[in-house]
Formats: C-alpha cells, structure tokens, sequence
C-alpha cells in the first residue's frame, strides 16, 4: 500500500493477524503523551452499548522511532497485537461473501475472501487512532484543537456545532465525554435506537470541529485541506460521505444566502457566517473548521440476507454470527477525529 502524505502514513496488518501496526516519519524531540494516548485509544475501544463486544488490549508496542518516551527521528513504528480473535466465526463463510461487505470485491481480486474483513477491516483504524493521537500532541503546540459529536444515531439527534462560536472548552468537554453529545437529552434518545436493534444496526453522523488554524493553511487541487481530509475520511470502513460547512444544502442555495461575508470587528477580519466551514479553496479561513462523516450501517448483521456461495455458483441466505458493531459511527469518532488531525498536521508539514 502507498504510504499517504508528508508524514508517510502506512498501516499494516489484518484483522485476525497476529498484530496489526503502523510507520510514520515524526519529527524529532516530540514528547509522547501516554496519557493522550490512551485517552483517544480508549475512545475508540469497544464495549459499551451498540459496539462489538470483541474487547483487546489496544497497547502500543514501540518498534523503532522512540526513546525512553521522546521521537529520535528515525520511522515510528508501533504495533497492537492481536489477542481475543475468533477466526472459526468466519469458517462458514469462505466462498459466501456477506452483502455490502468487502468480500465479493476482495474473491474476485484477491482470490479469496479475507477472514474478519482482512485489511478491510475497522479493527485497522486502532493504527489511525494512534497518529492521530501523536498529531494531536503536535497541533496542539500551535493552539489547535479537534473535537467531534454524535450528530445522529438513527433517528436519534443532536444540536449542531455553533459554526462561529464553538469554544476549546467545548471541545476539550466532548472529548472527555463518555458518550459525546451536546445536547443531554440526546444521549437518550440515541441509546434507545441503539437499545432497540435486536441483531439488525444502524447508521449514524459525526460532526467535527477543528479551532486555530492559520489563514492560508492548505493549497489548491489535492493539496487543499478537503482533499487531504477527505482522503483519510473515506480510508475508514463505514464512511460514505463527507460534507464541510453547509455541504450539500449549497444546492438548494442562492449565493445571497451561502455566500461568508466579511467585516472588520475590533480591528481584525471576521466572517458573518460559516457556511464553507472554515475552507475556501482549499484554504482555511480562519473559522472554525466543521465536518460532517456519515457512517453506513455496520453490514454484518443476524437478521437473514440473500448471497451467493461462489465456489457451487449458487443462490443462498447468510445470518451473520461473530461480534460486530451495532452502530459504526460510535467508534468512528475517535477515527474520524484522527483523520481531521492528520490532515491539518499533513498541510503544516508540507508548509514548514
């Protein structure tokens, strides 16, 4: 796989392989967190309701790159092993590629379908977590701060990020949330769709915010903060769509009513509103960046669906058995969150 931007990005490993990891150039002398760290590696871990019950221990396990807590300026590599695998769940399921799944696509390309989803697999997002985590301690000596929210959980909502006002408090506050949501009565009202699934799941948003980016961080074409977002976005197994600012409510819009004015406030340059979501042209303007991720429902499902069994090329129904998540977009946040650092921190490091 191509490593993806300055920092050299790449995640290795399976599934249900003996470890999964990653590699990353990472400057030299950054202090790592362990307590910011295993803050976001916990957020992302399962257990709670509407996530697998596949529970690992999530340690990094520091191959090179770091010495006694400190980067040295050679690749960070760490690595997660894996404990709590079940791969029989997945022996029924050889030559049946379960709907929606990578599977069909994987038989057809790789000759076979990978165990657990493989390399497909949102287990491989624990290694996205971690440079995330790494990247938050690097953004954060320029005041940049990221947060995320439940958006919806099915028909479950939440109230939306002030696009103007939203505060570090606030997002240091979701951050340390057991479940993240601005609004308190939406937590119940999310926990009831999650309560009521009975072996069937469900899709949910997330919205993100991200505070203190310069003007004029990004550039044009692939180089603009979208592009680079959004290519870490779509990276994790779930996502199937991605809007910044008003996103595409912009088609129902006059430019009277989408377009940010500007004004002078206090002798500095303001905007009137934040439909962009803090990008234009690839660049940011100076408010607050806001993100929204989709998350699909979790494919793999008990209720019955219709597939093939590739190897007799005949019709067949599949229930899925194993443990999976209820609701993708729960973990997701931690995901998507390390995605919207590393693309911020990939623009600071191509601009340094």
């Amino acid at each position: 796989m191509k490593p993806w931007g300055s920092m050299k990005l790449n995640i290795y490993g399976e599934s249900h392989s003996e470890y999964i990891g990653l590699t990353m150039e990472v400057p030299k002398g950054i202090i790592l967190d362990d307590a910011v760290i295993s803050h976001d590696l916990n957020r992302r871990r399962a257990g709670a309701l509407g996530t697998t019950p596949r529970i690992e221990d999530d340690l990094p396990h520091y191959i090179s790159g770091v010495t006694k807590g400190v980067t040295n300026g050679n690749t960070l590599e760490a690595r997660f092993y894996n404990r709590n695998i079940r791969p029989a769940d997945y022996d029924a399921m050889h030559t049946i590629p379960r709907p929606s799944h990578c599977d069909y696509p994987a038989y057809v390309k790789f000759g076979s379908i990978p165990t657990g989803g493989g390399r497909f697999s949102g287990r491989m997002t624990l290694p996205l977590v971690f440079a995330g985590a790494i990247a938050r301690q690097i953004l954060s000596r320029h005041g940049i701060a990221v947060g995320g929210h439940y958006l919806t959980i099915g028909s479950g909502s939440d109230t939306p990020f002030d696009p103007l006002n939203t505060t570090h408090e606030q997002l240091n506050a979701l951050r340390n949330a057991d479940f993240p949501v601005i609004t308190p009565a939406a937590r119940a009202d999310m926990q009831d769709v999650l309560s009521s699934l009975n072996g069937d799941s469900v899709g949910g948003c997330i919205e993100l915010c991200a505070l203190g980016l310069p003007v004029g961080l990004g550039g044009e074409l692939w180089d603009g903060l979208e592009s680079r977002i959004s290519s870490l976005m779509y990276a994790i197994p779930g996502v199937k769509a991605v809007e910044f600012g008003a996103g595409s409510a912009f088609a129902s819009m006059h430019g009277s009513q989408a377009n940010d004015g500007l004004r002078i406030l206090n002798g500095r340059i303001t905007l009137q509103s934040n439909n962009s979501g803090g990008i234009q042209s690839g660049m940011a303007n100076g408010a607050p960046i806001i993100v929204r991720v989709s998350f699909r429902p979790t494919p793999s499902i008990a209720l019955p669906q219709h597939s093939v069994d590739l190897a007799a090329m005949e019709n067949t129904d599949i229930a899925i058995q194993g443990r999976h998540d209820g609701c993708i977009a729960l973990r997701g946040l931690a995901a998507a969150e390390a995605a919207l650092l590393l693309g911020i921190l990939d623009a600071f490091m191509e601009e340094a």
